[in-house]
């Protein structure tokens, strides 16, 4: 009869101690999945303003309006809000997207796409580097979009046929990336340099007579009106080579653009205006090191010898020369 009581009691006890055990683990489970749910709800919320964002560009394909820089830069400014660390970005503030931040914690690279702020250290170069009024920075539009895929280069590739190069709404642009002189855009227009677009240019060439430098980022994709407009001018800085490298057609009624002319289309064409400039500098766009940089004079203004997109956040040198010039 003991042993009988003696094995309930251990059973009643085991019920009692798994019990109580449940109840813990369903506390911590609690716990735990309210934390999760904060964080779901935090991420969420970061993903709904992106997509607000997402669809605030697209607003622009569909009211047939042009980016403008403005446009461009508070878009870019406000879906990169997510702060990261770099140590070879010592003067400046640096912010990804979301979608970039998560990628960073598998494999992270600072050289595209970030978001560049002038941080307290950085800010006495606004100063040294401020322009003055009568220079003009052109941010290349359409060679972004070019880049973007689908686009030229998927063509390029052999991934792609003749779509790939035909009709390309540019109002989907890309945002400040590495082929788009990116990191020099902004850092530019961080130190108070005008700037304008390739739209603004083809639409009305007569505007560079107003400024009295002319600045070119990689404007590597332009129409035969801006061509023209930037080679009659006195004073041009070509601080990318590649630029004015391949001709476009642009259709304003649709905002699309057509590859019509360059970069071995047709088959043995490269430089698409015949650029003696152009081809005279075309090799320095696979120097993106700058370690022997130089602006070399040309005809009407000057030229870099190198591609100093990665380079510029920590050569401000560059930019100094830049305004002496």
């Amino acid at each position: 009869m003991k042993s009988v009581l003696f094995i309930g009691v251990i059973f009643v006890s085991a019920i009692i101690a798994l019990t109580i055990g449940l109840s813990l683990d369903d506390g911590f489970s609690k716990e735990n999945n309210l934390q999760i749910e904060k964080e779901d709800l935090k991420l969420e919320s970061m993903l709904k303003q992106e997509k607000s964002l997402s669809n605030a560009a697209q607003e622009l394909i569909d009211f047939h309006t042009f980016p403008t820089f403005s446009k461009i830069h508070n878009d870019f400014s406000a879906s990169h809000n997510v702060k990261m660390n770099f140590n070879n970005f010592n003067n400046f503030d640096v912010y990804y997207t979301l979608n970039d931040f998560n990628i960073c914690k598998i494999k992270c690279t600072a050289i595209d796409g970030a978001k560049l702020i002038l941080n307290e250290s950085g800010q006495k170069f606004i100063d040294i580097l401020k322009p003055d009024d009568d220079h003009v920075v052109i941010y290349p539009i359409f060679t972004a979009r070019a880049y973007a895929e689908p686009g030229f280069y998927t063509y390029f590739r052999g991934d792609c046929d003749e779509v790939c190069i035909t009709d390309l709404n540019f109002n989907n642009y890309a945002g400040f990336t590495y082929h788009s002189s990116g990191h020099t855009a902004q850092i530019l227009h961080s130190v108070g340099y005008n700037i304008i677009t390739d739209i603004d240019v083809d639409k009305n060439p007569e505007i560079l007579k107003n400024y009295d430098k002319i600045i070119l980022l990689h404007n590597e994709y332009v129409t035969k009106k801006m061509f023209d407009a930037v080679v009659a001018h006195p004073n041009v800085v070509f601080l990318f080579p590649n630029a004015l490298y391949a001709e476009i057609d642009v259709n304003y009624d649709t905002n699309t653009m057509s590859l019509i002319r360059g970069h071995d289309y047709p088959p043995g064409i490269q430089n698409g205006f015949n650029y003696e400039i152009e081809e005279q500098f075309h090799e320095y766009e696979y120097d993106d090191k700058c370690l022997e940089w130089e602006f070399m004079k040309i005809k009407n203004g000057y030229h870099l010898n190198c591609y100093p997109d990665s380079v510029i956040i920590e050569n401000f040198d560059i930019l100094l020369k830049l305004k002496e010039l």
